[in-house]
């Protein structure tokens, strides 16, 4: 018999579960920015096909065309983020920096550009060039979102977390729907010592009535308990493991996220049956077929407790 992934819970549900929460952790994140293996190219956006490749380690081709996109014109943050990622992958992030050092010497105010050379610095560890190049492309563009996260990250590292928080909040209203940025703003906030701080963040901005603010603060503090979840799961606390998913699903009906809504109720399904309540299970495996009355797991699972 295989091993099980979770060493007190049978393979059948330790399996069923992890599909679960590996879809429900990465879901999201999959759909914005990582294309399936089997989309076709040329269907993709010209950045989400640099991201495709990317995501599949074909470094050199992402790095051609990220290059080829900037030689159309197109020279926004994510292309430059791509093209040095791509090079930094490649180990030749000297090459990224002459190339983005050459584009500015011709568009000295490109914001794109600015905050390319500035991440390079940031990844040099030459925070201070770092930071001066994060505060030049903000200052050509105050809307340019991944600098201010990236000057919230050196002014974190500078341990002044305050105005660090301030610029990746920043960055957040700008962008919401950028996973990264609120990761950034959870580490900031543990370093000030305030674990709770994004959930006070979401009750903020619900109350305030920004939905979309609010919509991407619920989930991020979906992900922090989900990941909560997952170690107390680990720790043999499945009572634990339950709330924290009954908090996700309070959280997400706040927000009106249904569709996140079916990872949750499977895997308290799942977590109600193992704990040996099938009168629970039961009760959460039909809410995931009201939601989606094609869910095959769920039906399985009703057939197999009745």
């Amino acid at each position: 018999m295989p091993r099980s992934v979770f060493p007190h819970l049978p393979v059948f549900f330790s399996r069923i579960l992890g599909i679960t929460l590996v879809f429900f952790a990465l879901g999201p994140i999959l759909l914005q920015a990582r294309p399936s293996n089997h989309l076709d190219l040329p269907s993709l956006f010209p950045v989400q096909k640099g991201e495709f490749l990317l995501s599949q380690s074909r470094n050199q081709e992402a790095a051609e065309q990220f290059r080829s996109l900037i030689a159309e014109g197109e020279v926004g943050g994510y292309v430059f983020r791509g093209l040095i990622r791509a090079y930094l992958n490649l180990d030749k992030l000297g090459e990224a920096k002459q190339l983005t050092t050459d584009f500015l010497a011709e568009n000295p105010d490109s914001p794109g550009a600015l905050y390319g050379l500035g991440y390079i610095f940031y990844l040099s560890e030459d925070i201070d060039k770092a930071e001066e190049y994060f505060k030049r492309a903000v200052a050509s563009d105050p809307r340019n979102a991944l600098a201010l996260n990236n000057w919230g990250a050196v002014l974190a590292r500078q341990k002044s977390y305050v105005r660090a928080a301030e610029k990746v909040r920043e960055a957040i209203q700008l962008n919401p729907s950028e996973p990264m940025f609120f990761r950034n703003l959870e580490i900031i906030y543990r370093e000030m010592g305030g674990s709770d701080r994004v959930l006070e963040d979401f009750e903020y901005y619900l109350g305030q009535g920004n939905s979309e603010v609010a919509n991407a603060y619920g989930k991020a503090v979906a992900r922090s308990l989900r990941q909560k979840s997952f170690q107390l799961y680990a720790r043999g606390q499945l009572d634990g493991a339950i709330d924290r998913f009954e908090e996700m699903e309070t959280v997400y009906k706040k927000i009106g996220h249904t569709s996140g809504l079916v990872p949750v109720y499977f895997s308290l399904g799942l977590l109600y049956e193992e704990k040996g309540d099938t009168q629970k299970a039961e009760i959460f495996f039909n809410r995931v077929l009201t939601i989606n009355p094609q869910h095959l797991q769920a039906k399985d699972r009703l057939n197999q407790l009745q």
